[in-house]
């Protein structure tokens, strides 16, 4: 039995390790990961899961699916802090046998693929450091991936229950983030002719009828949601939904703007350690007369090449907007793997190995490096954790030969080994940089105290699920100082907190001194600032 599922055994503990160390070591990361957080809460906290809202105020920027699946888990297990990172983790886990079983459908007569891609996937620098953060594209990549899957139910098996879960991919995708999964699954689709080397599907008008069919599905099951939400969230909200989610995107892609070839410099390093495997890549050199005749090969390229493509040629650019493409590469590259027992040699395996082994080292001795710029907390790091990926690179260089099996095993051990050793290793800077549950605490009993609080600058959330919040923190432009003033004298009994990029002030005004990214947030009581907000202007000018 352990023979035959020896693949999801291996991916889902190393999985399962990754995760652990992650939500022990690693608190919420501001300002999205604790935004996301905050948005789950007060959905939590109204009883309104229609309309998300973020610190008093409707929130469009994403739909609900994310906060859903957060509070149904809360449904269940209570409010905690442990579920909410845990969600898109599951995802990815999620993800890792659909791949398995999208392999499965693509070479039904090569299992052995089957057991690598989910593997190759998890082993990738990329998809590995993703799978613990909490991010809406991890739920977009196990929808596309769903739909995907019913695609090639249909196509290798005639299985209508294919377009169902096409559908529902769809639907559900929308609700992940929005329409940006019609551009993940529909070119692929669209390309039919292209891949479809053996001609399986006879009728292909039927096959386009049917994904209009889908689509218009999983419209139905998106509008389910968006058009009670619309009514109830008002014009603004409304607005914000059906058109923020389409051309607001466009807009907003300027936010994140970087040239058009900025995908293809950072790919490299998003393959670690597989595209240091020489052996690898000369194999797939070799057979590629061969492969890419495949139809399997065709829709691989034609699944990631037009949206790859497409991403480049948009301004605004992020690495985590690749995750749902990112099994092709798995796919081809367990596919190379499948051809024969080519890449045992210890010589093979140096490259990768051997740059693990100076990573680790260099990272081990970094708190010792007479380097000045280096920030003081590198020198409370425990950098003894990386001898985990170490001993792992260590371990297969010494090793004579090594199947294809067990190389994969291997690199994607020693993978996962860098970056729980990674967490490890940052966890004493984590808790003191990152950690804000003592701010969200104190502000917490501050407001039970009676006391309004805000916030100078624009505020994400930061602190509502932190402190489980009831009330909302107002904001105080930093850019109109009269409105500042003006709310300091409404509300004079009350606490204002704001970010200083220098050390906190000594000032009998300041409650409250939290350590961020070095710098400090600080709470300042208005009453003691007796009119005197030089305090606050000062900040707003930095």
């Amino acid at each position: 039995m352990l023979q035959k599922y020896w693949s999801p055994v291996t991916f889902t503990v190393m999985w399962l390790v990754l995760v652990v160390v992650a939500i022990w070591t690693r608190p919420a990361l501001p300002v999205d990961e604790t935004r996301y957080l905050a948005v789950a809460w007060e959905m939590w906290q109204r009883g309104d899961f229609i309309v998300p809202h973020l610190n008093g105020e409707t929130y469009s920027h994403k739909p609900p699916l994310l906060f859903w699946v957060m509070n149904a888990g809360w449904a269940v297990f209570g409010v905690n802090d442990w579920w909410p990172p845990l969600v898109a983790p599951l995802f990815a886990l999620a993800c890792l046998f659909l791949t398995r079983s999208m392999a499965q459908k693509l070479w039904p007569e090569r299992p052995m693929i089957a057991d690598l891609s989910p593997i190759i996937l998890l082993g990738a620098a990329f998809w590995t450091v993703f799978t613990t953060v909490t991010m809406f594209d991890m739920l977009v990549a196990a929808c596309t991936l769903w739909g995907l899957l019913g695609l090639l139910m249909v196509w290798r098996d005639g299985n209508v229950k294919g377009w169902w879960f096409l559908a529902l991919a769809i639907g559900f995708g929308v609700l992940a983030k929005g329409p940006v999964i019609l551009l993940q699954i529909l070119p692929i689709a669209l390309l039919l002719p292209f891949w479809d080397c053996e001609k399986r599907i006879k009728n292909r008008k039927r096959w386009y009828l049917n994904i209009l069919l889908c689509v218009l599905g999983g419209a139905v099951i998106a509008l389910a949601w968006a058009i009670p939400a619309g009514i109830q969230g008002g014009e603004e909200y409304r607005n914000a939904i059906f058109w923020g989610q389409t051309a607001g995107r466009v807009v907003q892609s300027f936010a994140h703007a970087r040239p058009w070839w900025w995908y293809l410099a950072v790919i490299g390093p998003l393959l670690l350690p597989w595209v240091l495997w020489p052996s690898l890549w000369r194999g797939l050199i070799q057979k590629a007369g061969v492969i890419f005749k495949e139809s399997q090969i065709r829709f691989c390229l034609l699944w990631f090449v037009p949206i790859f493509v497409a991403f480049s040629l948009i301004s605004g650019k992020q690495l985590h907007y690749l995750l749902p493409i990112f099994p092709a590469f798995a796919f081809v590259l367990a596919r190379v793997l499948d051809e024969g027992e080519l890449f045992s040699s210890r010589l093979g395996r140096l490259l990768p190995t051997g740059f693990m082994i100076v990573l680790s080292l260099v990272l081990m001795a970094a708190p010792y490096l007479p380097i000045r710029k280096l920030p003081d907390w590198v020198g409370i790091l425990p950098t003894y954790w990386m001898l985990i990926p170490f001993i792992i690179a260590l371990y297969m260089i010494a090793k004579p030969v090594l199947n294809n099996k067990s190389a994969v095993i291997g690199f994607t051990s020693m993978m996962a080994g860098f970056v729980v050793a990674l967490h490890f290793a940052l966890a004493p800077y984590l808790a003191q940089s990152f950690d804000l549950h003592a701010m969200g605490r104190e502000i917490k009993n501050m407001q039970d105290d009676g006391y309004e609080v805000a916030f100078v600058g624009k505020y994400h959330g930061t602190f509502q699920f932190l402190g489980r919040l009831e009330k909302p923190i107002a904001e105080l432009a930093t850019d109109r100082g009269d409105d500042m003033a003006d709310w300091v004298l409404a509300h004079p009994r009350s606490k204002v907190i704001t970010l200083w990029k220098q050390p906190a002030p000594d000032d009998k005004a300041v409650d409250f001194v939290q350590d961020f990214r070095g710098s400090n947030f600080i709470i300042l009581d208005v009453e003691k600032l007796g009119g005197e907000l030089d305090l606050l202007h000062r900040r707003g000018k930095e």
